[in-house]
């Protein structure tokens, strides 16, 4: 979103951005499906907060990181729904019940407070009771 016209490295986005990405940078290929780029490290399509949100989950052996992107964000520490006026509210519904299924312990989003914690440590009682937060906030905010 903010990377300079100068990029000197492969661009890989989600095929729902590609038109808006190829116009500034050089896209070199898009995705649509969840998969591996290697053992590590998968790759997550979680749209609702836009068409190509996308998650990365990368083990490094001692934490699982979920990079959420505006999907979930923190303001002072407290888990967010990325929930825009443009935003797609079932994909979003759906994308949430994913990620409350996905197995992290450390919540790694775009955004977060100035001046807190930008991460958030998990397990999987704590997601799952954060992701229904979530959930039932979207379904009280009128469509």
């Amino acid at each position: 979103m903010f990377a300079p016209r100068a990029l000197d490295a492969p661009v890989f986005v989600h095929e729902a951005d590609r038109d808006s990405v190829d116009g500034k940078l050089h896209v070199r290929a898009s995705f649509s499906r969840r998969h591996n780029l290697d053992e590590d490290f998968e790759v997550i399509p979680t749209p609702g907060h836009t068409p190509g949100a996308t998650a990365y989950l990368w083990d490094n052996s001692e934490h699982r990181f979920l990079f959420t992107g505006d999907t979930i964000y923190l303001v002072d520490g407290e888990w967010r729904a990325g929930l825009l006026e443009s935003s797609d509210r079932t994909a979003l519904l759906d994308s949430l019940l994913l990620i409350r299924e996905l197995d992290f312990d450390v919540l790694v989003p775009w955004a977060a407070t100035a001046g807190r914690p930008f991460v958030a440590h998990t397990d999987a009682a704590g997601t799952k009771k954060r992701i229904d937060a979530l959930i039932d906030g979207i379904w009280r905010r009128s469509p």
